[in-house]
């Protein structure tokens, strides 16, 4: 039944005021025919559904590179220390930890600044390394999950040990008390041997 014997029947059952099996046939084919013909046709995304997804990945994106700015350290440091070390296994290895005095609160932290850009940190890589070497962290160590394996405990233990060497390098007196720290990163990829 196409739409003109449709149109056809429609109009003699409004002549006859009536709801004749053939129209209400007729008018069911063709409710059936138009969702049959509607699930068989290809799917197609209109181009303004595309721009919304795109522009809506595009926004996620951004948002997910806003946070990741927003908590990765970003700081200015005081100083950047040459780390260098020679491992056990005669390897020597060079990277950099940027080191930087925090304050808050209205604590003033100039004097503990100007010591750490100025101090010389000669050594300081190689102290580090014999720190870690010293205290190794170990699987069955308190406080250690055994399933880490020994190449990530051995990084642990030399970013460790650089860091707590470093800490320790700064007089006494410019981190005591509440509103003064340090915060680091490094270019060092911790390596044991």
């Amino acid at each position: 039944m196409n739409d003109k014997e449709l149109d056809r029947l429609l109009a003699i059952g409004r002549e006859k005021n009536s709801t004749s099996p053939e129209v209400l046939d007729a008018v069911l084919a063709r409710l059936s025919d138009g969702a049959k013909a509607k699930a068989l046709a290809p799917k197609t995304r209109s181009p303004r559904r595309w721009v919304l997804i795109s522009v809506s990945t595009l926004a996620v994106g951004i948002a997910a590179t806003a946070g990741a700015f927003y908590f990765a350290p970003s700081f200015t440091p005081d100083a950047v220390i040459p780390i260098v070390y020679t491992t056990d296994t005669g390897r020597q290895i060079e990277c950099t930890y940027s080191l930087a005095v925090n304050a808050w609160d209205g604590v003033d932290a100039s004097e503990a600044r100007r010591w750490v850009a100025q101090h010389d940190w000669s050594g300081i890589g190689q102290r580090g390394y014999d720190y870690a070497i010293a205290h190794p962290i170990e699987p069955g160590t308190a406080g250690v999950d055994p399933a880490i394996p020994q190449d990530e405990l051995d990084r642990s233990a030399v970013s460790r040990g650089i860091s707590t060497v470093i800490v320790q390098e700064i007089p006494e007196g410019f981190l005591v008390g509440p509103g003064v720290g340090t915060v680091g990163t490094s270019t060092c990829r911790w390596e044991r041997h």
